[in-house]
């Protein structure tokens, strides 16, 4: 059996989770913290006598790639500098090091979940929106500029109000999040500043409740969020994960099977979508995040998605 390598934040409750699974398992597995690269931890290249080797030392184990079979891939970016190193001499380590971690793309015939190429692909809420209405989803009417006048165009047009997202999820305080916002007579006030930072704005849909779709390979875990019961989750359920209600639910199979070919479109093994469903019953595709954490729905929701991440990292083959 071939060793799985974990790669991850050093903070990261899923892959917590998911390395205790492979360890009850027996299943070989390392973790590599993404906080320890590169100053505590080291990845080596060897081209020699017309052979190649790679390995990763992290946490007194050495890690031949060679021996490795999966990846699971959580990477943010390398963050293992001394503090005192700043400004450009940062940002310049900062890239080679990413450069260096880039490479196990390529040298390695890894079973990845997601793979990092993908997944960066899969990550663009225009793609995700334009591949969504190609496979016959429902989406909203959305406008993503950074022109402030064709977003005053596109709200005189539109009957309802309208939302504001943003295009990623920046590097904040851990815990804290960007959160749809309601276009205000405030906000608008300063929508100028979008020139410099493009966003997203959409026709806020009617809830009747909300969907979190995991997806594993060619299992669909779906749980029903309650979101329009609770105040503060009605825009964004976020705002009060711990406090709306969880429940599994079936999703229609013509749902489904959307959901499996978009996955495919982009080439991803996991996936994390986000549905509206409205009041009379129909589901609205909102985006998909190729990295969602998944472990407080698996424990509100009695799901398994630990033990499908484990089979596939340890027999990917039958996956």
């Amino acid at each position: 059996m071939k060793t799985v390598l974990l790669i991850a934040a050093r903070f990261d409750p899923a892959a917590d989770l998911l390395l205790a699974e492979l360890r009850r398992r027996d299943a070989p597995c390392v973790r590599w913290n993404t906080h320890e690269f590169p100053l505590e931890s080291v990845l080596n290249y060897r081209f020699f006598g017309g052979g190649f080797g790679a390995e990763v030392v992290t946490n007194g184990r050495t890690v031949d790639l060679s021996k490795v079979g999966s990846v699971w891939w959580q990477w943010g970016q390398p963050a293992g500098f001394p503090p005192d190193l700043q400004g450009e001499e940062r940002r310049f380590a900062e890239t080679e090091a990413q450069l260096a971690v880039n490479a196990l793309m390529t040298v390695g015939d890894f079973f990845w979940i997601n793979h990092p190429a993908r997944e960066n692909l899969a990550k663009s809420k225009p793609a995700q929106l334009f591949t969504a209405r190609k496979l016959g989803m429902e989406i909203p009417e959305t406008l993503i500029s950074n022109d402030p006048d064709e977003v005053r165009r596109f709200i005189s047009k539109t009957k309802t109000q309208i939302v504001y997202k943003g295009l990623s999820q920046p590097h904040m305080v851990p815990g804290t999040a960007l959160f749809t916002g309601l276009l205000t007579k405030e906000t608008l006030a300063s929508l100028d500043l979008i020139r410099l930072t493009p966003g997203i704005f959409q026709e806020r849909v009617e809830k009747a409740y909300e969907l979190r779709v995991t997806v594993v390979g060619p299992r669909v875990f779906s749980v029903k969020i309650d979101s329009q019961a609770h105040g503060e989750a009605r825009l964004d359920w976020r705002r009060a994960l711990h406090d709306v209600g969880y429940e599994a639910v079936d999703l229609p199979p013509e749902i489904e099977e959307k959901i499996l070919a978009f996955m495919r479109s982009f080439g991803l093994f996991y996936g994390a979508f986000d549905f509206i469903v409205t009041p009379d019953g129909r589901y609205v595709f909102l985006e998909i995040n190729p990295s969602g954490q998944y472990m407080w729905l698996e424990c509100a929701a009695d799901l398994g998605i630990t033990a499908a991440l484990a089979d596939a990292l340890i027999e990917p083959c039958l996956c």
